[in-house]
C-alpha cells in the first residue's frame, strides 16, 4: 500500500509540471510588453521588432511559474539580431511579482534590480555563444553559470528553442540538441517569462516566432 501511494504521489506531481498551455501568435498580442518596438500578427507569426531608439523589446508572459519548459520556434531577420529569454523574473526576495518601471527595457535593470534566470541563444552578433545567466550576481561571483561550445542559429532560418527548469536542473536546447544543462544549488522562486530582442550596434533586432508552448504549473 505503501509502494501505491509513493507511485501515485508521484504520478500527481508529474501531471501537475505537465500542465501545457500553448499560445497563437495572435496571443501572444495580449501579452504585456515594453520597450519600443512592435508586435503583431504576421502570416500566422507573432512578429517582433525594434524601433529606432530601443533598448530592447520585450514580452511578459501572463502567468507566473515556478518549474516551467518555454519552447517556441524563431526565426531572426537579420544577422544583427540577439535573442534572449528569460524565466523566474520576479522582485528580489520572496516575492512571485514582477515590478516593472521606465528603465526595464534596460538590460541593466534585468542584471541588478530583479531575480531572473537569462538565456542568450541567439547572441553571435554579440561575439558569443550561447549561455545561462543568474541575476543578481552576489558577493562578486559571475552572472555567468553556463556557457555552450558552439552557436548552432543561422538568421533567416527557423529554429525550435527549449529553456528549462525544473527543481535545481536548468537546460537550453536547440533543435533537440541539448547544448548544456546544469544545476543550480540555490533555485529561484517562481516568476514570469519573458522574451526579448535586441539588435547590435545601429542594426535593429526583428524575429518572427511560431508555436509557442509553456509546460508547468502556475504559481498560486
Amino acid at each position: 500500500m505503501k509502494q501505491l501511494f509513493t507511485v501515485l504521489l508521484i504520478a500527481i506531481n508529474l501531471f501537475a509540471f505537465a500542465q501545457i498551455s500553448t499560445y497563437s501568435p495572435k496571443d501572444m498580442e495580449s501579452w504585456q510588453s515594453i520597450g519600443q518596438g512592435n508586435g503583431f500578427v504576421t502570416h500566422d507569426q507573432f512578429f517582433m521588432e525594434e524601433v529606432e531608439g530601443s533598448k530592447g523589446f520585450m514580452i511578459f508572459s501572463p502567468h507566473e511559474y515556478e518549474d516551467v519548459v518555454l519552447r517556441y520556434e524563431v526565426m531572426t531577420l537579420n544577422a544583427a539580431t540577439v535573442l534572449v529569454a528569460i524565466l523566474n523574473a520576479s522582485d528580489k526576495g520572496e516575492s512571485k511579482a514582477l515590478t516593472l518601471n521606465e528603465n526595464s527595457d534596460n538590460f541593466g535593470f534585468w542584471s541588478t534590480e530583479v531575480e531572473d534566470y537569462m538565456f542568450g541563444f541567439r547572441v553571435m552578433a554579440h561575439n558569443s555563444t550561447p549561455y545561462l545567466r543568474k541575476y543578481p550576481a552576489t558577493n562578486g561571483e559571475s552572472a555567468q553559470i553556463a556557457l555552450a561550445d558552439k552557436d548552432v542559429m543561422h538568421s533567416g532560418w527557423r529554429h525550435q528553442v527549449e529553456c528549462g527548469k525544473k527543481a535545481n536542473k536548468l537546460w537550453l536546447k536547440i533543435d533537440g540538441e541539448t547544448l548544456f544543462e546544469v544545476n543550480d544549488n540555490k533555485p529561484l522562486k517562481a516568476g514570469k517569462i519573458a522574451i526579448r530582442v535586441r539588435g547590435t550596434a545601429n542594426e535593429l533586432g526583428k524575429c518572427m516566432i511560431r508555436n509557442l508552448v509553456i509546460e508547468g504549473s502556475r504559481a498560486e
